[in-house]
């Protein structure tokens, strides 16, 4: 009897403290206060001053054509010749002997084994210059190349076949009286000019400077057309006189220029009294092209 009220007692502490302890608990719930929340400064860092921003330098633009300009009787809107003359197998351009008539003379030992060289810049109706060095239909005389250039004398053994320029059918060039449209004369023109090369830009030029880079003859140049004399279609003998001239993009041709080349019947022989040149060790080398 005694350990059953023993037993209520302490069970009914055990339920008393666990009451006492729940309410404690949810008292302090209830009074909890909510505390602010502050910022707290952050230190700011002061803008840098911007740098300026070079502007980007323009890329190289095509010349711009006047479609108001037209071609009219004696007045070629064409590109106009820079250049026109000889430069020695190394690239190096020839001074003219002489100039007669207003046409430079250049003189020749053996009538090969030089580079003929043409340079154009856009004309009065300023389109691009063309570069074209082939441009052939058999059975129309108007299609022809943006180089046109004609010999008053054949060249080599003058073969007719038009660019005959490889072996083993190797030729020469024909003659041509002037640019009249004819089947004859553009085949002559096209022989010609398909032996020429195009070089776009003054880095890639035929030609060098005094410093031995490469370079156009005239920096005015925007088109340069190159051609190595080989024996094939050598100079003969005497006087030959070249007339050139440059169409545009739109088939404008430019206004013609002519050069002499002089072939004497014997190489020159030195001038009394003078001292001949001492002969190289060696060849000089060339320039690299830039990669």
């Amino acid at each position: 009897m005694r350990l059953r009220s023993s037993w209520k007692f302490g069970l009914s502490v055990f339920l008393l403290g666990i009451g006492v302890f729940g309410c404690a608990s949810r008292r302090q719930e209830a009074t909890r206060v909510a505390v602010p929340i502050v910022d707290t400064p952050v230190p700011t860092v002061a803008p840098s001053t911007p740098t300026p921003t070079p502007p980007p330098t323009p890329l190289p633009t095509r010349p711009v054509g006047r479609e108001e300009v037209k071609p009219r009787k004696g007045q070629a809107v064409g590109p106009v010749i820079t250049h026109f003359g000889a430069a020695r197998a190394d690239g190096i351009p020839v001074t003219p002997v002489a100039t007669e008539k207003g046409i430079p003379t250049y003189l020749t030992g053996a009538g090969a084994g030089f580079i003929l060289v043409v340079e154009a810049k856009p004309g009065l109706a300023g389109h691009e210059v063309g570069r074209r060095v082939f441009a052939h239909v058999p059975d129309d005389p108007t299609v022809r190349p943006d180089l046109e250039i004609i010999s008053n004398r054949p060249l080599g053994n003058g073969d007719p076949r038009v660019c005959d320029s490889r072996r083993p059918d190797i030729g020469g060039i024909p003659a041509a009286p002037s640019f009249a449209e004819t089947q004859a004369i553009t085949d002559a023109i096209n022989d010609f000019a398909c032996r020429f090369e195009t070089h776009n830009d003054n880095e890639s030029a035929c030609t060098v400077n005094a410093s031995g880079d490469f370079a156009f003859v005239n920096p005015e140049t925007t088109q340069q057309f190159c051609m190595a004399v080989a024996r094939a279609w050598e100079f003969p003998v005497g006087d030959t006189i070249l007339t050139v001239r440059v169409r545009d993009v739109k088939g404008n041709p430019g206004p013609p220029k002519k050069l002499r080349i002089r072939r004497p019947a014997q190489p020159p022989s030195p001038r009394p009294g003078s001292v001949p040149s001492p002969t190289p060790a060696g060849p000089k080398p060339l320039p690299t092209r830039p990669e």
